[in-house]
Order: C-alpha cells, then sequence, then structure tokens
C-alpha cells in the first residue's frame, strides 16, 4: 500500500483564471485570442458556461478513460460534473453508466439523463454492487471529493481497467500497489482540457449531445449560491446573470 498526499498533486507553477490570474465574477475580462475559444451561435451562452468548466473536464476525462462503445464506466459523483459526464459518456461515447453518489435527488438526476445504474454509496458498497452485477467496469471517472471514493474506484474496475482523477481530495489517500500492479490497473490524473477539447465540446453541446442543467441566479445571491455549494445542496449549475436584476 502507498499513500499518497494530494497536496503535492497541485504545482505553483499553473496559472489558473479566477484563482492566481484575474477572470471571475465579472461582466467582462481581458484574455489573449490564442487561448478564446468561441461560443458556436447556436449554443445558449447560459448553457455554454456549464461546458467551459464541468464539461469539457468530464469529456476530457472520458476521453482519457479510452471508453468503447458498449462498455460499463462509472462515475463517482452525481453532481454538476457527474451529470454532464453521464451525458457524454452515453451520448457520445455510447457507453453503459454507473452513477454513484450519496445523493438521492443527485442519483435521481444522472437516471434521468441517462445512466444505466445508480448507486447510493451510502446504503451500500458501491464496488462490491458492481463486481457482483457486472464484474467490475472498464473504467471509472472521480470527480467526487471525498478520499474514499478512490479506494471504492480502484476496487469497481477489472483487470486492465483505468481509473481517471479528476478531483482533488484533501489530505491522503492510500493506493493499493499489489492489487495495481496484479490487475495492472491504471490510474491516470486529467486536468480541465484543452482548447481543442473545449471547440469539440462546444460544437457537440450546440448539436444536442448534451444538455446542461443551468439555473440563473442573481450576484446578490452569490453568498447564497456558495453556501449551498458547500453543503451539496446544488445539483446542478448555477450561473450569475448580470443582466437580471444583478443589483
Amino acid at each position: 500500500m502507498v499513500t499518497v498526499n494530494t497536496a503535492l498533486l497541485v504545482t505553483s507553477h499553473v496559472e489558473n483564471a479566477g484563482y492566481t490570474v484575474d477572470g471571475a465574477m465579472a461582466e467582462y475580462c481581458i484574455v489573449k485570442a490564442n487561448y478564446a475559444v468561441k461560443v458556436p451561435e447556436n449554443l445558449d451562452p447560459i448553457k455554454a458556461t456549464s461546458v467551459t468548466c464541468a464539461g469539457v473536464t468530464t469529456y476530457k476525462a472520458i476521453k482519457t478513460s479510452q471508453i468503447r462503445p458498449g462498455q460499463w464506466l462509472v462515475i463517482y459523483g452525481a453532481g454538476g460534473l457527474g451529470n454532464l459526464g453521464v451525458q457524454w459518456a452515453k451520448n457520445v461515447f455510447k457507453a453503459h453508466i454507473i452513477a454513484v453518489d450519496i445523493s438521492d435527488e443527485k442519483l435521481q438526476a444522472v437516471k434521468d439523463a441517462g445512466a444505466d445504474m445508480i448507486i447510493n454509496s451510502a446504503k451500500v458498497d458501491p464496488a462490491k454492487e458492481i463486481q457482483d452485477k457486472i464484474g467490475g467496469a472498464q473504467a471509472a471517472v472521480v470527480t467526487a471529493t471525498a478520499a474514499i471514493c478512490y479506494d471504492q474506484a480502484l476496487a469497481s474496475v477489472r483487470a486492465g481497467g483505468k481509473v481517471v482523477a479528476i478531483s482533488l481530495p484533501k489530505g491522503k489517500i492510500d493506493v493499493p500497489i499489489a492489487k495495481t500492479v496484479l490487475d495492472g490497473i491504471e490510474i491516470v490524473g486529467s486536468l480541465v482540457g484543452t482548447r481543442q477539447d473545449l471547440a469539440e465540446a462546444f460544437e457537440l453541446t450546440a448539436e444536442g449531445a448534451i444538455n446542461p442543467i443551468v439555473h440563473t441566479r442573481k450576484l446578490s445571491e452569490i453568498n447564497n449560491i456558495v453556501d449551498e455549494m458547500k453543503n451539496g445542496k446544488i445539483v446542478s449549475r448555477m450561473v450569475v446573470d448580470f443582466t437580471n436584476g444583478a443589483n
């Protein structure tokens, strides 16, 4: 068993818009043209907001998983990222989908989005359920931040499977090296996506491949939105609409 300190996974050399570089909670921002991806004219800008982060992140992660049509993919976390991940995997990559979460409300939302199987990990052991029912998934994508989800994801895949890490859990996680080696399991990270990935995600969304669930809110509600997010109450994505009585 090898312990990985997730704090070491974040490098100080990366510049992120809204974190180390200006670019969040503003009506306008200036970016270099080479790093801007145009939203298609036939794509609702409100829905496009989800694609620029959650959408492209899950799209790239599923590409990284190398899942094939008809294979099983398990997604840990059925929130804003997981919901879009289910739609990508089902509608674009033509995979069978298992969604795992501790919220029945979020699980129902991903079931409505096309998940073939949903599992509440607060009630049953998801890895055992997956192994018993289908013999393990070909790949797993982890969007949830709870460290236990990585243990469960590794135990959910079959020999030769792949676990794609998106989330950054706090603290340390234990990686079962013996199982990883003996079963030939790959663990790979996936960080957001490239400009090409975003352009593809935009076009696919404009064509109807996914339908982001978004709700607009006023800027004055921003603190409420943050509190709802921290408490796990947001099923979809919230969009701050500066034109709708923001002030």
